[in-house]
């Protein structure tokens, strides 16, 4: 993909322009999808769907590529308009000590820590209970009720391990907008503000996954309590450091709606 290219897709009337800069990147769950041009382009390059797997490098590059001809578009507008660009173009480094300390960060490197751990210690736990389950519908014992049991335990373990990658990776994304003023200086409309509040969709979203393991898995109530007060304390980090955030609006995802 080159910058003809990003220009070319980006003539589709019905793609929704930089939704895909302030969205959490599940693109299966995602009702907006086929209005993405970072979606459209991965079809177009025929990627598997492998490939847009989280833990995939594949997956992260073709968002970074988007950025990167992004940029490039933005500079070569600018110097059109003969606006010097050499003094907005020094990037600060995700792994900078400024990025890596910053309160931000670190909240979101505790709760990464933590809910990691507690999915790696639990996963035999996980698919112990699951497979009691598809017993029971086997022998068609409870069967309806085990049946949505499995979905619920599912659907909590898969928002979790999502979010708890996407939480940091964000997190420090937001740090670095607000440490580098290439993407704006507006008040609202900027892309720490935008960023962060991605990252406070997250941490809702794992909330609520989190109360329910809660229910599902009554005997894991300190890990759950532990994991949910670190959301809160990273969000009570975000809030402070970045105030506008939920004023910001999202294109496609908070359009027409009362933020």
């Amino acid at each position: 993909m080159n910058l003809d290219d990003l220009k070319n897709a980006g003539d589709d009337p019905d793609l929704i322009p930089g939704i895909y800069n302030y969205c959490d990147r599940w693109c299966e769950r995602c009702y907006l999808s086929s209005r993405c041009l970072v979606f459209k382009m991965e079809i177009q390059e025929n990627q598997s769907s492998d490939s847009r797997d989280k833990s995939n490098q594949e997956f992260w590059k073709t968002l970074s590529d988007m950025f990167s001809l992004t940029r490039e578009m933005i500079n070569e507008m600018a110097e059109e308009e003969g606006i010097d660009v050499e003094d907005t173009n020094e990037q600060i480094e995700p792994d900078s000590d400024d990025v890596q300390d910053h309160p931000v960060s670190r909240a979101a490197d505790l709760y990464f820590e933590s809910s990691h751990q507690w999915l790696h210690n639990n996963s035999e736990m996980f698919s112990e209970v699951l497979s009691e389950y598809e017993k029971l519908i086997t022998l068609n014992i409870n069967r309806q009720d085990s049946t949505d049991s499995i979905l619920i335990i599912k659907d909590l373990i898969d928002n979790i391990s999502w979010y708890h990658t996407m939480i940091p990776v964000k997190s420090k994304r937001a740090v670095m907008s607000s440490m580098d003023g290439f993407w704006g200086e507006h008040e609202i409309q900027n892309d720490m503000n935008g960023t962060a509040k991605v990252v406070i969709k997250c941490i809702e979203r794992s909330t609520f996954a989190w109360n329910g393991i809660l229910t599902q898995f009554p005997d894991q109530e300190e890990e759950a309590i532990k994991n949910l007060r670190n959301l809160e304390f990273l969000k009570t980090s975000i809030t402070e450091y970045f105030p506008n955030a939920q004023k910001f609006i999202r294109p496609g995802f908070d359009e027409n709606q009362n933020q």
